[in-house]
């Protein structure tokens, strides 16, 4: 059967994913939490056999480019009941029924830990957040120790595990209870080839600080986030790095309103303008345009100049601009003018506050 199968793992699992899956089986096929069931004892022999070649990266990497390798030896139990003791001392660990098996302690830090997310905010006035930007960052972050290549871990020549005093097992208790297991510092070797980084304290990272040039795309809004996957932290003892996100302000306009993608703005009308119909000229963000404004043009009413609002994050396209007119009365303050007026209301009479007749059938 095929050994990642046995072990209910993909081929790209990592060595951490290896292990882990390994003592889920262990914990569940264990020879002494299972007495007298052969067909379980077999199963916990064919895991232990696929997580002894596929934890090794030479074997590892010959099974899968399906060249032969000499079955390895089956270990013994990582972890197994040995008995009672009654005794009124005892110089033995306290562990729980998670570590028998688990082989670390429960609170443990995850040896490969994705590193954090790193956060820093902008302002960009509305031009910058029309065409795009860049911006330049002061980060100050963790990245991966040199010492270490960020594992964390140097080699040094082997020597005896002072926990375990080179037998590879450990015993613990709970209550009275006996339990032997895996000593999680060699792990089971009695052999130490390993040691924390003095660099780095066994963390795999170090406290750096260099510039990054964040690319700000058009269309950016106020609120929006600007995110470089793997520019954050770096992970602890070579995990995954963590992202930089870039939170960015947007600086209000005096003219444009923005709605999404749309903008809105007001465009004054003169009375006879808006009466009689006219060629008025818009701001845009592109640059003043003249539109039409037909006769009979209300105050509040409004014209659509497509695509000439914000481009779409992201996307294709851009939004709309909505003028808005606003029409302006005249502050009339001579007779000639208020004759004027007058005659054109005797003219074109209008009762503006009638309501209108409901439509005919």
């Amino acid at each position: 059967m095929d050994l990642y199968e046995l072990l209910g793992i993909r081929r790209t699992a990592s060595a951490a994913d290896i292990r882990r899956a390994f003592q889920k089986r262990a914990r569940a096929l264990h020879p002494d939490l299972n007495p007298g069931d052969s067909v379980t004892a077999e199963r916990y022999r064919e895991a232990s056999r696929a997580f002894e070649v596929l934890s090794d990266p030479q074997r590892r990497g010959a099974y899968d480019r399906g060249e032969p390798s000499p079955t390895p030896a089956v270990p013994e139990p990582q972890g197994g009941f040995e008995g009672f003791d009654f005794s009124t001392q005892m110089r033995m660990e306290s562990v729980g029924f998670h570590e028998i098996f688990e082989g670390t302690k429960p609170d443990a830090a995850s040896s490969d830990a994705r590193g954090e997310d790193l956060e820093h905010a902008t302002r960009v006035s509305f031009e910058e957040s029309l065409r795009g930007t860049e911006r330049r960052v002061h980060l100050v972050r963790f990245e991966p120790c040199e010492g270490c290549g960020g594992s964390g871990e140097v080699a040094f020549g082997p020597v005896p595990c002072p926990r375990c005093q080179g037998s590879g097992q450990v015993r613990g208790s709970r209550g009275h209870m006996i339990f032997s297991r895996r000593c999680r510092e060699c792990d089971g070797s009695g052999r130490l080839r390993r040691r924390s980084c003095s660099r780095c304290s066994g963390e795999g990272r170090l406290m750096a600080s260099e510039w990054l040039d964040v690319r700000i795309p058009p269309g950016v809004d106020d609120g929006s986030q600007v995110r470089l996957p793997g520019c954050g932290n770096a992970g602890r003892r070579g995990g995954p790095a963590g992202d930089f996100v870039l939170a960015v302000q947007v600086e209000a306009h005096p003219t444009f309103r923005r709605e999404g993608e749309d903008l809105h703005c007001v465009v004054p009308v003169g009375m006879t303008e808006a009466a009689l119909g006219a060629h008025v000229e818009v701001v845009t963000p592109e640059g003043p345009v003249i539109i039409e404004v037909p006769a009979g043009t209300q105050n509040g009413q409004r014209f659509r100049l497509r695509k000439r609002g914000m481009p779409r994050l992201g996307e294709k396209g851009r939004g709309d601009l909505y003028v808005e007119a606003r029409v302006v009365i005249p502050a009339v303050t001579d007779d000639r003018g208020r004759a004027l007026l007058r005659e054109l209301a005797d003219l074109q009479p209008q009762d503006v506050r009638r309501a209108p007749a409901p439509p005919e059938d």
